[in-house]
C-alpha cells in the first residue's frame, strides 16, 4: 500500500548514502505541490534505523529515514489528503468567524490560506485519480 503526500512548504533534504565512498549522497529540493509517494519498500540500516523508498512526482526515487519523514510531517512541510481536508474545514471556520466579527484583515489572510490549501488539495486529488486510472489500465 502506497501513501501519498503533497509538499505544502518547499524544503531541502540531504539524501543519505551508505556506500563506503558515499558517492550516491545528494541534496534535493522538494518544491511546493510536489507529490511524495511512500512505498512499501523499506530497509533497516544498522545504527541508522528505518529507511523508506519514496518517489517524487513519479520521477525521482530514493530512500529516506523514517525520522526525516516524521519531522517533515510534524513541521507541516508535507500533508496528506485527509490533512488538507481538515485544514480546509478549519479555514472555512476561521473565515466565518472573521466575517461574524467584521475582521477584514483576518478574513483576507484566512481566505488566502484557504485558496492555497484548495489548490494543493485539487493537485493531489488529480494526481491520485491519475494513479488509479493507470492501475486500472495495467490490471
Amino acid at each position: 500500500m502506497h501513501r501519498h503526500f503533497i509538499v505544502a512548504k518547499s524544503f531541502g533534504h540531504q539524501i543519505d548514502c551508505f556506500c563506503p565512498d558515499g558517492e550516491h549522497a545528494d541534496y534535493i529540493v522538494l518544491n511546493k505541490a510536489d507529490v511524495i509517494e511512500i512505498t512499501n519498500e523499506r530497509k533497516n540500516m544498522m545504527d541508522y534505523g528505518w529507511y523508506f523508498m519514496i518517489i517524487i512526482n513519479h520521477h525521482r526515487q530514493f530512500y529516506i529515514a523514517l525520522e526525516d519523514l516524521d519531522k517533515y510531517f510534524v513541521e507541516g512541510r508535507m500533508m496528506s489528503l485527509f490533512d488538507l481536508e481538515l485544514r480546509i474545514i478549519y479555514l472555512n471556520y476561521q473565515i466565518d468567524k472573521a466575517l461574524d466579527k467584521g475582521d477584514e484583515p483576518s478574513f483576507l489572510a484566512e481566505t488566502k490560506k484557504l485558496k492555497e490549501a484548495s489548490i494543493l488539495q485539487t493537485h493531489l486529488q488529480r494526481f491520485l485519480h491519475n494513479v488509479e486510472e493507470n492501475q486500472i489500465i495495467y490490471e
